[in-house]
């Protein structure tokens, strides 16, 4: 199955083009841009050390302070079929995880500010 179909039939997601590329929205939030050759996926830091470790990824930015969630470059050449369903799974779900944990964590009176400003 290509890359582009396996992203669009996970639930909730919005595909934008982003100059040659596109990218792949859940909740508001990236978690995977896709190009020819590599795909970028936001991971959980224990995921992403696994492929920098195994030498299957090169890490693209520094992990999220409060997510603790990163972007890996993942040589699509690289890894298997059903090892990138599962990265692509795992990067939907934590994005997902990650925005409902940062909506809980608003307090009431930065959602007062948030709504009184708009």
């Amino acid at each position: 199955m290509p890359i582009r179909d396996l992203l669009e039939t996970l639930p909730f997601v919005v595909v934008r083009r982003l100059s040659a590329r596109e990218g792949y929205f859940t909740a508001g939030r990236m978690f995977a841009l896709a190009g020819e050759s590599t795909l970028w996926l936001r991971l959980p830091v224990p995921a992403s050390a696994a492929l920098l470790e195994a030498d299957r990824g090169q890490p693209l930015v520094g992990p999220a302070v409060p997510t603790g969630l990163t972007w890996v470059a993942v040589p699509l050449d690289n890894v298997a079929d059903e090892e990138l369903r599962d990265l692509i799974a795992s990067a939907h779900q934590s994005v997902r995880a990650a925005s409902r944990k940062a909506r809980r964590d608003r307090s009431p009176s930065r959602r007062r500010r948030a709504r009184a400003s708009a």
